[in-house]
């Protein structure tokens, strides 16, 4: 399993709400389809419209190319800083010559299913530490495989709402547990440890 970190905002353009309707994109129109294009050629069909572009923006638009059907996408949402959107593409990348242009600036995109969108800090560890250094628009996640594929198998079944509402339920209750071990009455903190220590 593949997996990608995609920002949504092709050309600079919002794109949230499309990528949860089905359809992740990347920006760079050029006015050709770039799929099946060698480095070389990819390179000098973008500097044909962007002479300033650098190794690192091809290298984006060459990851996202290459998406492999089944991959996992992740991708930040835009309305809710704390959320991240989970997605897997269920088909190869497509060219969409309607959209190559400035205005709607997202013409390579790939059809996905939305998996659940949870919040950040809800993911594996490893995850978390590569989003601090996520800058790019496209980056590959794949030394994550086996701990997002860990990290399905248990949450793919729910969304956002049970997830998220489960995590913070847990929180409350030991917070709460933890404030009764300082209660006048014995048998709260005696029966407030053993809910604590049981749980651990």
């Amino acid at each position: 399993m593949t997996v990608y970190h995609i920002r949504p905002k092709p050309h600079g353009i919002n794109r949230e709400s499309d990528f949860l309707k089905g359809r992740v994109s990347i920006g760079w129109p050029c006015g050709q389809d770039l799929r099946g294009l060698s480095r070389d050629e990819l390179q000098q069909a973008l500097a044909q419209e962007y002479p300033e572009i650098n190794a690192h923006n091809l290298s984006q638009v060459e990851q996202f190319l290459h998406i492999e059907v089944g991959s996992i996408v992740l991708s930040p949402s835009e309305s809710n800083v704390e959320s991240m959107h989970l997605f897997r593409t269920v088909e190869s990348p497509q060219y969409d010559m309607n959209r190559d242009n400035s205005k709607e600036g997202n013409p390579h995109g790939v059809a996905v299913e939305h998996i659940m969108t949870v919040k950040k800090s809800l993911l594996p560890p490893g995850v978390l530490r590569s989003l601090k250094g996520a800058r790019k628009t496209v980056c590959n996640f794949s030394k994550h495989a086996s701990a997002m594929d860990e990290f399905l198998e248990v949450a793919e079944h729910l969304s956002e709402e049970p997830v998220t509402a489960e995590f913070e339920l847990q929180n409350k209750v030991r917070n709460t547990l933890i404030q009764a071990l300082d209660s006048e009455n014995e048998v709260v903190r005696v029966q407030a440890a053993a809910a604590l220590y049981q749980s651990a």
